[in-house]
């Protein structure tokens, strides 16, 4: 995150995520009543050990991405850079409007017109959704940039199993923090500003939230109400948004901030709390 004005920042500022986590909730809501088999996306098996390497898989690669961009923005690349991030946002939003659409027809048992319903559908989601990101500005195109973040984190909340998804998101943490300080992340802060990379990031009333950010605050609270059900996903609700809000407040004094350590500790923290809570405490 990212708010280079100093901006005081006030509880409106979190309507970006409060957006996120709520429509991570209809959507994960939905898929638990499909009761759906789900592609997983995992290597390892769901040991502690497997979930360990699971996690380290995720973040090499997202390491090397992020490199790769340094690098691009480093050569003074940033045509380049730009369009392949719009290809891979408009890639990402046909294949994920296309893999929820085919649940939703499958739940409607109309299997039969499935392909050809879910790739009409996602061709004109996807259209709109160019349109919108990258045509329009405002409020807009925060609320499409932030439903692409939470198709995506929703969609790995269900592909990724609870174990290797809660050790992927603790090692996202220390991840976020090297990246940010000491990483090609930051290193990319100081160079640009990145609400220059529409799709990427969005601004919001002078705070600039990375895509990455959403992605997981939705993989995480999807994650509670797939496992736990609504009332954990509510209480792993406030605690993203909580943390969400005091990373946005540290920003009154800094330039960027990382925006998952806190969201994500406090979530999860609230969420296996709640949980532990629920299963040892029996109300007279």
């Amino acid at each position: 995150m990212t708010n280079v004005d100093r901006a005081d920042i006030r509880l409106g500022n979190l309507k970006p995520q409060l957006w996120v986590v709520s429509l991570a909730g209809i959507l994960s809501y939905f898929l638990v009543q499909t009761d759906s088999a789900y592609e997983r996306l995992t290597v390892f098996p769901e040991t502690t050990v497997g979930a360990s390497l699971n996690s380290l898989f995720f973040v090499i690669a997202l390491f090397i991405i992020a490199t790769i961009i340094y690098l691009i923005v480093k050569r003074g690349r940033l045509s380049i850079l730009k369009y392949a991030l719009r290809f891979s946002l408009i890639l990402s939003t046909f294949l994920l409007t296309n893999w929820y659409i085919s649940k939703i027809v499958q739940f409607s048992h109309a299997e039969l017109f499935v392909d050809a319903f879910s790739f009409i559908i996602s061709i004109s989601l996807t259209i709109l959704v160019w349109f919108t990101v990258y045509r329009r500005k405002g409020t807009i195109q925060v609320l499409t940039i932030g439903a692409i973040g939470s198709l995506i984190g929703t969609f790995l909340a269900f592909s990724i199993p609870l174990l290797s998804a809660t050790m992927l998101l603790l090692a996202l943490v220390i991840y976020d923090i090297l990246s940010v300080y000491k990483g090609p992340i930051g290193k990319l802060s100081e160079n640009i500003h990145l609400s220059e990379f529409t799709g990427a990031a969005f601004t919001f009333e002078d705070v600039t939230i990375g895509m990455g950010d959403v992605v997981f605050y939705s993989m995480l609270v999807s994650m509670a109400l797939k496992n736990f059900g609504i009332s954990i996903y509510v209480v792993s609700s406030i605690g993203v948004l909580l943390g969400a809000y005091w990373g946005m407040r540290m920003l009154e004094k800094r330039d960027f901030f990382p925006g998952l350590p806190l969201a994500i500790l406090i979530g999860l923290i609230m969420m296996f709390s709640s949980v532990y809570l629920a299963n040892h405490i029996t109300l007279p």
